[in-house]
């Protein structure tokens, strides 16, 4: 697939130009007291393998890291298999916190786990990587998902409705200067400063880029550990829509 060609190319890129970075943790931990488990769930299409630059990166900072191996195409199937997930690290490490980060489409399977099957208790931080929330163009006409992710489809209009950030979980936007839409959410959010070109100025380069950034994988830890590297803004119920969610390339 097109998308997966041209991820595997930029992952070449990153370890070309960058594998000092990527060899270097971001942070210093302390290996003996995990900070938090962290549970990534992958764009769609990706899979696991993708994100093995992230964990790595992830538990040099002292966070336990588990991929999760979800395509993105069966949201409902895949917030309940994220829900079997967040059970069992609970059920295997009850005094330990857990986040979700997700990618793309994983942002917001993640965040219909958290606020429409009982996630809200039980996990943390939701971070959502270059999340189209509101839906996204792009998603309409994109094979797989069903047209979910296609702005006013009734999947995400039963996401938004109401509070869209409930509970005492926290929750981060992450993005790209170069990203299709915002990723804002109503209600309490964290919304860190955008991240500027890793690999290109362009929305579809920096959106599949995400996966291997290593400004990505700093924000993540950062969040995860509490860190709002942006503002939080608190943002009535009923401003946002897919339209003004939008925003032009630059």
């Amino acid at each position: 697939m097109r998308i997966l060609r041209r991820l595997a190319a930029i992952v070449a890129l990153t370890a070309a130009a960058a594998g000092v970075a990527l060899a270097a943790p971001t942070t210093t931990a302390d290996a003996a007291a995990p900070r938090g488990t962290l549970l990534i769930v992958p764009g769609q299409s990706f899979g696991a393998a993708p994100y093995t630059l992230m964990a790595d990166a992830l538990r040099r900072d002292g966070y336990r890291v588990r991929v999760l191996d979800l395509m993105g195409t069966q949201l409902l199937s895949d917030s309940r298999a994220i829900s079997r997930a967040v059970d069992a690290e609970k059920k295997a490490r009850p005094s330990t916190p857990v986040s979700l980060v997700g990618h793309s489409v994983g942002g917001v399977t993640t965040r219909y786990y958290v606020k429409n099957l009982g996630g809200a208790s039980k996990v943390a931080n939701v971070i959502a990587v270059g999340t189209p929330e509101y839906g996204s163009p792009g998603g309409c006409n994109q094979p797989g998902a069903d047209g979910q992710l296609c702005p006013g489809s009734a999947f995400l209009r039963d996401l938004n409705a109401g509070d869209d950030t409930p509970g005492p979980t926290r929750y981060y936007r992450i993005r790209s200067a170069y990203e299709w839409v915002t990723g804002d959410l109503d209600g309490g959010q964290c919304r860190i400063t955008p991240l500027p070109a890793f690999v290109a100025p362009t929305g579809y380069t920096e959106h599949t880029a995400d996966a291997v950034n290593p400004a990505v994988f700093q924000a993540v830890s950062r969040a995860a550990a509490g860190h709002c590297d942006g503002q939080f803004v608190d943002q009535p119920d009923g401003q946002l829509t897919a339209k003004n969610s939008l925003r032009p390339q630059r």
